[in-house]
């Protein structure tokens, strides 16, 4: 019972150690899991063209929060992929869907 009292205190601390001393000792650091990344998928009325494609990536393209935008035609869906770390509420997705001049129908999102 004491081990496991002194394994879950030491396990408290944490220790900072410059990653050449780590490598020197046989230790390898440990890198940092990158960030999950957001897929936003809008589904709008009244996309028919390039134009309207070319339009709709302009805007959300703006948009600090996205790194990219694909738009697919057939199924009036944008698929916005996020920054990592990044966030965009559903009530900023309806706004970006507006200005570009359509209405949207539904978000779903889906994390990687």
């Amino acid at each position: 019972m004491k081990l496991i009292k002194l394994t879950l205190a030491a396990s408290a601390f944490a220790f900072t150690v410059p990653v050449a001393m780590a490598q020197d000792h046989g230790v390898e650091p440990v890198q940092a899991a990158p960030a999950a990344q957001t897929m936003v998928t809008a589904k709008v009325k009244g996309m028919v063209c390039d134009f309207c494609a070319r339009a709709v990536t302009k805007v959300f393209g703006k948009n600090d929060a996205v790194e990219n935008v694909h738009v697919d035609l057939d199924t009036q869906e944008i698929h916005v992929t996020l920054k990592p770390g990044s966030d965009l509420s559903d009530e900023t997705v309806g706004e970006l869907v507006k200005k570009s001049g359509y209405t949207l129908v539904s978000v779903a999102r889906e994390t990687a």
